[in-house]
């Protein structure tokens, strides 16, 4: 008797480089970390995704993604709600059978990409919840949405995060142990690049 395929769990995965580095100072995206810039890293991280897409207001990155061959998209909107809607129209309008979505920050630098991978595994094998990386218990960034969560995730409020969801339904949300603390931290000054 022949065995069935098993169907699959296809993910999807927005980058958000839409940021106006105003704590920073300039565009971190761009500054370097041991010579790389620091957009870079997540470019590497999620490779392991074949459904991704880069949201972007700045040309320098739209040029950074376009030599390396990642879809970009570039907008001039101004919220975060408007990266995630964007994001996410974008790819299922590539493919509309996707049952997940990563919306992973383009300024963590030390996200590994065995606890992407991780964060993909255990979604896929509970596809109904919302997987964020956490760290003893901590949580933070990247995050995978079910599609049961799209609609409300293309009509956020203005300003709104996928946080907004997640406070919502608090019951929906589980954690996946990143690989390092490390991971998690994100680049929001000058001085913070410094440390990593």
């Amino acid at each position: 008797m022949k065995k069935k395929k098993k169907m699959e769990i296809k993910i999807g995965c927005v980058i958000m480089a839409s940021g106006q580095g105003k704590r920073f100072g300039s565009n971190k995206l761009l500054c370097e970390l041991e010579d790389r810039p620091v957009i870079s890293y997540i470019l590497e991280a999620t490779a392991c995704l074949e459904h991704r897409i880069v949201v972007t207001r700045h040309r320098e990155i739209e040029a950074l993604c376009a030599r390396r061959q990642i879809p970009v998209m570039l907008h001039d909107q101004p919220d975060r709600s408007d990266t995630i809607r964007l994001g996410l129209t974008a790819l299922l309008s590539q493919d509309p059978h996707l049952a997940g979505c990563m919306f992973a920050a383009a300024d963590q630098p030390c996200l590994q990409r065995t606890s992407i991978e991780n964060l993909c595994r255990s979604f896929q094998a509970e596809p109904q919840y919302i997987w964020r990386l956490s760290f003893h218990g901590c949580p933070g960034n990247p995050v995978i949405f079910p599609y049961s969560c799209f609609d409300a995730l293309l009509s956020l409020p203005e300003r709104a995060g996928g946080s907004y969801l997640m406070q919502m339904h608090p019951e929906m949300v589980r954690q996946t142990e990143a690989c390092d603390s490390r991971e998690l931290l994100d680049v929001d000054t000058p001085e913070a690049l410094a440390l990593l």
